[in-house]
């Protein structure tokens, strides 16, 4: 499932959005190597701040990977709480393929009790 947020609004989408970074998250999305992962991942197209992310609804609430706005950057893990965004970790994925990040998401989810 994909969303937009566009002017503070949060809408499905059915449109394909066709940036670099959203061909990148679905194919993320694609490779996920556990099936509640796949299940669970919403592509979610921030256009008010330019950015694409994947989010899981996890146990400790929301868990965004954005996705680097550039190559060369990169990959923040950040935990949405009530009490704001909150990064959780950091990876940089310029030279790894969209396999290895995917387990490298996956990993860092199951290693810490979240998914």
């Amino acid at each position: 499932m994909e969303i937009v947020i566009s002017g503070g609004k949060v809408a499905p989408t059915t449109d394909e959005i066709t940036t670099h970074q959203a061909a990148k998250a679905r194919c993320i999305a694609n490779f996920l190597p556990r099936p509640e992962l796949l299940r669970d991942a919403i592509i979610e197209h921030n256009q008010d701040d330019g950015t694409t992310s994947i989010r899981f609804e996890t146990t400790a609430g929301p868990i965004r990977i954005l996705l680097p706005i550039a190559q060369g950057f990169e990959f923040h893990i950040i935990h949405d709480s009530e009490t704001g965004p909150r990064i959780l970790g950091t990876f940089r994925g310029a030279s790894l393929s969209v396999r290895a990040i995917a387990f490298r998401i996956s990993e860092f989810l199951r290693t810490r009790g979240l998914k």
